[in-house]
């Protein structure tokens, strides 16, 4: 027992030594003009030598101009969150939902444990209108659906082409960024343009068309003691974290007809995802299921494998989820293949390819062949929206262009010609610690000829309106019986 205790004490000590000498993140630091210069160069050559798809969406002269109206932006020391937003405007114009800049670690951690106002109402953006979707405030005449007009005497139409001007999307729609604001982020990025303060006075519309100012306060927080969570096992622990992610429910409405809710290609993590496709499909079978309705709204993505894997019971041929995955690089100047390095790249996951170029040696890469006599017959039904990106827009893409499938809701967040991404890196600056996270390959989807810079879009668009978002209610699901007669 005293030895137990001599070692409980010594991992304190080291414990509280290592909280004195890391690194806290200090607000009042202002970086000079050459470190603002040495990184925003870091960026940019990074950038350049390594991102597989740069000049995808955006030409390489218009790129040019970007890095050059910042580097002459650079008159003067910036503390962090200005710089930040300076290489992050630059960034965004890439078009690439997985190219971004993230805060330094010091600076998150420092952000996590400050006070923070918030607006107390949630958001539905709709042609380019605000409307308030949830009233989180005391002011009751803040309907959901009241369209805001100007927050804090700034017309929403300058809020949101600033907001989404910081938000990384691949292509030219703004679905992508909608979803981001409306997911509870709306004043995370208003406070990157506008200043934090306890309340917003508003100039909306109500349902009559009249227009008035409010500023509603904040709701007080309930008495009472919070809840504590009942304990649970790490296997109960692990079901519950995979039924987030996959669920199936048999709607009596909609006879023989499964919805199979993915949320994430990540439940992996929780289960043999092989097996708990084959006993799905195994289910369905037996329930002589004919119709499949796959939800994918809010999936950003995850392992390709396991969509890959999905597609083995959606296809009756040879198909391909990702048609290619090149690099420009085997590995990056700025990299090391040394797992011991904190700049380590894992150069197993290249291979060259007999054309001489460099790609992912990933198994979801190429042609794939279906499972024999497990394919799907029935009716197939997607559900996308604004929020299915990376794995799971490119997953809908494919299988669109391989099989007849009926797509309802709105337009991917992920472009349909495909997306960069299957390993991404985050590089630490060398002078600021800002974070940059760069993809490694350019993945091409099964589309033939796809609309370049637009997500896969719906056969029947179903937008949710912010009545509905304020009552959770599914827009889509509640039309799903009369969209399917």
């Amino acid at each position: 027992m005293r030895n137990w205790f001599l070692l409980l004490s010594l991992c304190a000590l080291v414990a509280r030594a290592l909280a004195q000498t890391a690194p806290l993140y200090d607000p009042t630091t202002r970086y000079t003009i050459p470190q603002l210069q040495a990184d925003l160069a870091y960026v940019r050559h990074a950038l350049e030598e390594a991102h597989p798809a740069l000049y995808w969406y955006t030409p390489k002269d218009s790129l040019d101009r970007a890095f050059n109206r910042a580097a002459a932006a650079l008159t003067h020391p910036m503390d962090e969150p200005e710089f930040w937003r300076l290489l992050q405007l630059v960034v965004v114009q890439l078009h690439c939902g997985h190219t971004r800049v993230q805060h330094s670690p010091t600076y998150r951690a420092w952000f996590r444990r400050q006070p923070h106002a918030y607006l107390p109402f949630t958001v539905a953006i709709r042609q380019n209108r605000l409307f308030v979707a949830e009233n989180q405030s005391s002011t009751p005449e803040l309907w959901p659906g009241t369209e805001i007009l100007a927050l804090d005497g700034h017309p929403t139409s300058e809020v949101l082409a600033r907001l989404r001007s910081l938000i990384a999307a691949d292509g030219y729609g703004t679905g992508f960024q909608d979803h981001e604001l409306e997911a509870g982020f709306f004043d995370t990025y208003y406070w990157d343009f506008y200043e934090a303060k306890p309340v917003y006075p508003l100039l909306v519309r109500d349902s009559t068309g009249c227009q008035h100012l409010l500023t509603p306060q904040p709701r007080l927080p309930r008495a009472g003691a919070a809840k504590v969570p009942s304990p649970v096992s790490a296997e109960q622990e692990r079901a519950q974290q995979l039924a987030r992610q996959w669920s199936v429910r048999y709607p009596a409405e909609l006879p023989a007809t499964a919805i199979l809710r993915i949320r994430e290609f990540s439940y992996d993590q929780f289960t043999d995802y092989q097996q708990l496709h084959t006993r799905f499909f195994t289910d369905l079978a037996q329930r002589h299921t004919k119709r499949l309705v796959i939800d994918l709204r809010g999936n950003l993505g995850g392992n390709m494998q396991l969509a890959s894997d999905l597609l083995k019971y959606l296809l009756q041929a040879d198909f391909v989820l990702t048609k290619s995955a090149l690099a420009p690089v085997f590995i990056p100047s700025f990299l090391q293949p040394d797992s011991t390095k904190a700049a380590y790249f894992d150069t197993t996951q290249v291979r060259r390819l007999p054309e001489g170029v460099w790609g992912f040696a990933s198994p979801s890469v190429g042609v794939q062949h279906p499972y024999p006599g497990r394919y799907f017959q029935g009716q197939l039904v997607l559900l996308v929206d604004g929020g299915t990106f990376s794995a799971a827009s490119n997953f809908a893409a494919s299988l669109r262009a391989q099989r007849s499938v009926l797509l309802l809701g709105q337009e991917t967040g992920g472009g349909e010609a495909g997306t960069s991404g299957g390993h991404l890196s985050r590089l630490e600056l060398p002078q600021t610690h800002l974070v940059l996270q760069l993809p490694h390959f350019r993945l091409l989807t099964a589309c033939a000829h796809p609309q370049l810079g637009r997500g896969v879009r719906p056969d029947q668009e179903v937008v949710p309106t912010p009545q509905q978002i304020a009552k959770h209610a599914d827009a889509v699901l509640l039309q799903l019986p009369k969209l399917l007669q």
